[in-house]
């Protein structure tokens, strides 16, 4: 009797290949002799790092960052955002200013806000919930916006006030508009978290990334971006798998 096929994840092999073409490129091909670590360096160096407490540390500084400034967001920009929704006056009236403070990056308040907090976790929440906390509101506006009105006037005429309106009518309508937004907000939180280290000295794996490449430790600093893609993908799918357990009817 045939067992069944083995079968390996496609996502493992595209991985194995790049590495592949890395340690190559780094051993004989281009990139020999010069600043890029090899693929096998670069790992070694990233197993040695997982043995290290300071490591887990600055893993926890930067998940704290990226958690507490989502989780502040979510908390504002969700009921900011119902609110206007509900209302055809406050969605045209706040639409520029949300629009405008939305494509600011994060990165331009810098300076600002080392000089209110310091190079502190406070700071790197603060440019988290700045950085994502329009777009949250902005989104929910929409999805808001967008729910069936003859499902809105028919409640209505059934005589259903405007709680049981949001609860069973916007609210469903407004899950896939928030679904995208949480996807994209989570990402986002975690790229501000790094970058509040990188740019601003906040504690966090993007501190760590800056002294590695600033004391010319580049087999640290290519293992320190690894550590970040890693994490960077766990946090994605993570997401994901809670929007098909809660969203599941619009969840792709």
């Amino acid at each position: 009797m045939s067992g069944k096929p083995l079968r390996v994840p496609a996502g493992l092999v595209s991985a194995v290949v790049a590495l592949l073409i890395w340690q190559i490129a780094t051993t004989w091909g281009p990139l020999a002799g010069s600043s890029v670590p090899t693929a096998t360096s670069t790992l070694t160096e990233l197993w040695n790092l997982l043995f290290l407490s300071e490591t887990w540390d600055s893993i926890w500084q930067t998940i704290q960052m990226a958690l507490y400034g989502f989780l502040i967001a979510l908390a504002i920009g969700l009921p900011v955002g119902i609110l206007i929704g509900l209302s055809r006056f406050a969605f045209l009236s706040t639409k520029f200013t949300f629009d405008f403070f939305k494509v600011i990056p994060p990165i331009v308040i810098i300076p600002i806000t080392i000089l209110v907090f310091g190079p502190t976790l406070q700071m790197g929440v603060f440019l988290v919930v700045f950085a994502i906390v329009f777009f949250l509101a902005v989104q929910t506006a929409y999805g808001v916006r967008d729910a069936d009105p003859v499902l809105i006037e028919t409640m209505r005429c059934y005589g259903m006030g405007r709680v049981k309106q949001v609860l069973y009518a916007r609210l469903p309508a407004a899950s896939p508009f928030i679904a995208i937004g949480i996807r994209i907000s989570a990402s986002a939180a975690m790229i501000v978290a790094v970058v509040a280290g990188l740019v601003g000295g906040a504690p966090g794996l993007g501190h760590d990334l800056l002294l590695s490449q600033v004391n010319g430790q580049n087999t640290v600093t290519f293992a320190i971006v690894l550590i970040l893609g890693i994490l960077g993908l766990a946090v994605s799918r993570l997401v994901v798998f809670l929007q098909r357990r809660l969203i599941f009817w619009t969840a792709s």
